[in-house]
């Protein structure tokens, strides 16, 4: 029985909704219902993407939060948005040796770099409008109402998101009603490592006679993830202006996983670090970051206290929502162990360039 056939059959919602009740009540890591129904969905987004190559022959990288729980078990969280990074030469349609005279030249001066922002911008702008109408031209074909592409207006082209009908809800609710796709056409889509991954609700014993999505995805490699995390935090903490702090904890909690776990090495890994950087340099520049500071010793993973306060709530709503398949540390325990591995990477790259 192919699970999206009792999407399409009005008559067998309640058929449905009581599986991912079943599925809620038996599931080994304790999943709630609504989770298990959105990541269904996630899974069947990527299999399109990727194995039945909606994104066309452009290299584009899964990352984020959700490639480390759905391809290596990295994290003990529901990560519920598609974060994918498009390189940016197949995007401008270079070839190899053309990717790096014009990367040379948009790092030359800010006017080099800001003209090619812009016109990376608008070219990501037009591929993704193309994509939504291939997204739906595809949905139409399950004849389920409510099942549908949009881009976010004013996203540039970065923010595709999902509609699909739920027949789930949670008893908070954190997560978002649609499944969001995130694009960055100004980065690094390789190199990657292909990777299969399936439904959570698979793992669930009494459902064995469902036909679930699985998918073989491009999934970014590890040290290449490990410094975009990185990277990241030393960006919210550095950055002139507080970020906003709605869904931002989930970097943190993040980040602690995978350095408690030996997920990549963060002092083995330069070729990965100076790559990240150089992008984020150039690509990704905002006021008050420095990212060279990193390569002298002067990372920053712990944000100063007002920022604290307003990201610690966060992390607070996340434990309440039941984002997590386990009891997560608390926020000041994931800054405190952080601090120390802050400090044992900065004084290693200080020692490095004595």
């Amino acid at each position: 029985m192919n699970i999206f056939e009792l999407y399409s059959d009005k008559s067998r919602h309640e058929e449905l909704a009581n599986i991912f009740t079943i599925g809620a009540q038996h599931h080994p890591k304790g999943l709630a219902a609504n989770f298990l129904e959105k990541d269904i969905w996630v899974t069947e987004i990527l299999r399109l993407l990727y194995d039945e190559k909606l994104l066309g022959e452009l290299s584009v990288a899964f990352k984020g939060g959700t490639a480390l729980s759905k391809c290596w078990e990295a994290i003990s969280r529901f990560s519920e948005d598609i974060d994918l990074s498009i390189h940016w030469a197949d995007l401008s349609g270079h070839t190899e040796e053309e990717e790096l005279a014009a990367w040379i030249q948009s790092t030359k001066n800010p006017s080099q770099s800001k003209k090619f922002r812009r016109t990376q911008q608008k070219q990501l702008q037009t591929w993704s409008e193309n994509l939504v109408v291939i997204i739906n031209e595809r949905l139409s074909q399950y004849n389920i109402e409510g099942l549908y592409a949009e881009m976010e207006g004013d996203s540039g082209g970065e923010k595709i998101n999902i509609h699909f009908p739920r027949m789930t809800k949670g008893t908070h609710d954190y997560q978002l009603d649609h499944i969001l796709l995130e694009f960055g056409g100004r980065n690094r889509g390789k190199p990657t490592n292909t990777i299969a991954v399936d439904c959570y609700l698979g793992h669930t014993p009494g459902l064995e006679q469902l036909v679930l999505p699985n998918a073989q995805v491009s999934a970014y490699q590890a040290e290449y993830i490990l410094w975009e995390k990185l990277t990241a935090l030393h960006q919210f903490c550095t950055q002139d202006s507080s970020p906003n702090p709605d869904r931002l904890a989930r970097h943190w909690y993040d980040v602690h996983c995978l350095l408690n776990i030996s997920f990549a090495d963060p002092l083995n890994s330069e070729a990965a670090r100076n790559d990240v950087i150089e992008i984020k340099k150039h690509r990704w520049a905002s006021n008050g970051v420095d990212y060279e500071a990193i390569l002298s010793g002067n990372l920053l993973l712990i944000p100063d206290e007002e920022r604290r306060i307003a990201i610690e709530k966060d992390h607070q709503n996340a434990v309440k929502g039941g984002m997590f398949f386990t009891p997560p540390h608390s926020f000041p325990e994931i800054l405190e162990q952080l601090k120390s591995i802050q400090d044992r990477i900065n004084e290693h790259f200080r020692t490095s360039v004595l």
